[in-house]
């Protein structure tokens, strides 16, 4: 019986693969930029163009490189006017417009002095039922109708499958080289279709794949007796924190700037790297043993907030993200780096994937500057709380009683490894 349930598991994972692999397939001609101009209107078509029916679009735009990006919100009300939401950067545009009519394409016009001129002279032609689009210069942008409901369910999904996944990849090495080995290949045709065209979001993404491969490695070979191998486990997470406090930096608000300030404090304070390794439990756990619940949820309060200024549409979806690995880890805090890598290795490829539908159920969060001000201050406080806790004991050996700020590593190490 102990051998069949990894042959059952074995056999619903590739069945989910393939199904996943169809469906995106399927699914790309729908986000395709140039299939909108392929379709056949019909006559129905034509009606949709009514404010009963359009009702609440939303959309999220890919910055440059070293960019945010922009997150759109249209609410159509059957007087002809409509509200626009426009969330980038430093930057939370409101305004009210109108709007009308032109077949089966909506126009919108602005007002002297309105701010917001993305739509200014462009058509939003009809893609099909709830999905409209708008050129943007070399980019387009989709804007879908949102469900509220089905954003809330697919948001909790996100935790659940993710937890799901991370615990899957966790117990079985089989699972992980098949997931983060072969899928990251067979998909990169259906990928490069579904219009990511910049190379750093590329590079992000395989990064984490490849941390996560390597991290397998470190558990189930002998690689993770080297020390230069452990030196580049902590690297990735090391530079992966960097690429965002250059981002942050370069944007050059104010709230961009403190949290970048917060991502060098979080580096910094990065110890005994030399010490990851597999633990003696039963399956094998990367664990950093210096690493600290007070260091995690710093990380995550920084990590949250460097989504919410950089990438507003996508902070509710990043917010269930962090909380998918941190929460797996409270009995083992120390493999939290392993648990980091798998989810967000997961939620990259589901997002490069299925990129149109995570638009189409963004969970809008409240943004402006008190806010942005607000998370980038408990940021920065919460980070630099932990550097000077420390510190302090790097310099002097005092440390807190109730809580680790790199101390007690020993008694930690013991704990792992009792723990399953």
């Amino acid at each position: 019986m102990k051998n069949v349930i990894p042959k059952w598991i074995l056999l619903l994972f590739t069945f989910a693969l393939t199904s996943a692999n169809l469906f995106a397939a399927e699914y790309s001609e729908y986000i395709d930029a140039d299939y909108s101009s392929e379709i056949n209107t019909t006559t129905n078509d034509m009606q949709k163009a009514k404010p009963e029916d359009i009702g609440k679009l939303q959309g999220n735009m890919e910055g440059n490189t070293g960019e945010g990006d922009s997150y759109f919100s249209l609410d159509f009300r059957n007087d002809g006017t409509v509200t626009i939401k426009k969330q980038f950067s430093g930057n939370n545009l409101t305004e009210e417009k109108t709007w009308n009519t032109k077949g089966t394409s909506l126009e919108i016009i602005s007002d002297k002095g309105s701010e917001i001129h993305d739509f200014d002279g462009k058509q939003l032609k009809y893609v099909k039922s709830e999905t409209y689009s708008v050129e943007m210069g070399t980019k387009t942008l989709m804007l879908i109708e949102n469900h509220k409901g089905l954003s809330f369910m697919h948001l909790i999904g996100v935790l659940l499958g993710l937890m799901f996944l991370n615990e899957l990849f966790r117990r079985y090495k089989w699972a992980a080289y098949l997931f983060f080995g072969l899928i990251p290949l067979i998909m990169i045709p259906i990928w490069m279709d579904n219009g990511i065209v910049y190379w750093f979001r590329w590079v992000k993404l395989y990064s984490v794949v490849m941390a996560c491969v390597w991290f397998v490695a470190i558990r189930y070979t002998k690689l993770g007796t080297f020390k230069f191998v452990v030196f580049i486990a902590a690297a990735f997470l090391a530079v992966n924190i960097f690429e965002a406090v250059t981002q942050d930096f370069s944007l050059g608000f104010l709230p961009n700037t403190l949290n970048a300030i917060a991502g060098i404090l979080s580096i910094i304070t990065l110890s005994k790297w030399k010490n990851i390794g597999p633990d003696k439990s039963k399956h094998k756990d990367m664990v950093w043993p210096a690493m600290t619940m007070f260091w995690i949820i710093a990380y995550d309060i920084w990590n949250f907030t460097f989504v919410y200024l950089n990438f507003p549409g996508h902070a509710a979806f990043h917010f269930m993200v962090l909380l998918s690995c941190t929460l797996p880890i409270l009995p083992k805090q120390g493999a939290w780096l392993q648990a980091r890598a798998f989810t967000l290795g997961i939620w990259m490829m589901y997002l490069f994937t299925f990129g149109s539908f995570v638009d189409s159920v963004i969970v809008e969060l409240p943004r402006n500057y008190n806010l942005m001000m607000f998370f980038a201050i408990f940021s920065i406080v919460a980070n630099l709380a932990y550097a000077l806790y420390h510190f302090r004991y790097v310099l002097t050996g005092k440390a807190p009683k109730n809580f680790r700020v790199g101390q007690d590593e020993t008694e930690e190490v013991n704990k792992t490894e009792q723990v399953v």
